[in-house]
């Protein structure tokens, strides 16, 4: 009897390891409006402007730059950042994935001309790399429900459709028994698609991509061409 609550003991601890919780995007915290201690995951975004936590990001400008308005933002001011984030710089921006936690405020006017409504204060802020998995992983893992990760797969976005694809042929056909997925706003980043090739209506090509896996769909934060 022991033996056996013993081993499922190790089982349930062992899952729990492997299923990591699943922490909120800043869009997700700015729709509960929730005050006191938050955690998140967001790309940390700086300029000439300050320091924001945003939730999606185009490198595929001149310059980065946020997906979102300032109301999906979250203002975090100019505060010391730590070593360890190891940000990407491009020109007079500079941008990483991490995890932050501190006081979420009252709605106001936060940062230069008061353009962002939500903060954060005091954040804690520690270097987060999602793990890279296969198309093949989320369909059959549930582990990754509501998980951040990143995956290497063909783009396609045609008219009000935009899928990530194991493997295509010429002219953007997903090839045969290719596994497939479909994005939750895929067209986001205009500036991503038109460096994608062109078929008729369809645009395609392959891309690294780091999403939120949630509800059988892969929801798009940063998607770069190789």
């Amino acid at each position: 009897m022991y033996k056996r609550l013993f081993v499922l003991f190790i089982l349930l601890w062992v899952s729990a390891c492997a299923s990591p919780t699943a922490l909120p995007l800043p869009t997700d915290v700015v729709a509960t409006a929730a005050l006191g201690q938050q955690q998140l995951i967001a790309f940390l975004y700086r300029d000439e402007q300050g320091v924001r936590l945003v939730n999606g990001l185009s490198v595929s400008t001149a310059r980065p730059i946020p997906l979102d308005p300032p109301d999906q933002q979250v203002w975090i001011g100019e505060v010391a950042l730590p070593a360890n984030l190891a940000l990407t710089e491009a020109g007079d921006v500079q941008y990483g994935m991490v995890i932050a936690q501190g006081d979420w405020q009252p709605t106001g006017q936060y940062g230069p001309g008061g353009l962002w409504p939500h903060a954060l204060a005091s954040p804690r802020l520690q270097p987060f790399t999602p793990e890279t998995v296969a198309l093949a992983d989320l369909l059959s893992d549930t582990r990754y429900e509501g998980q951040v990760v990143r995956l290497r797969a063909a783009l396609i976005v045609s008219t009000g459709t935009s899928l990530l694809v194991e493997a295509i042929g010429p002219g953007g056909v997903p090839a045969a028994d290719a596994r497939q997925v479909k994005l939750w706003h895929g067209d986001r980043d205009q500036a991503l698609i038109e460096r994608l090739q062109v078929s008729g209506a369809v645009r395609f090509g392959y891309v690294e991509v780091v999403g939120r896996w949630r509800q059988g769909r892969v929801e798009p934060l940063l998607i770069i061409l190789p």
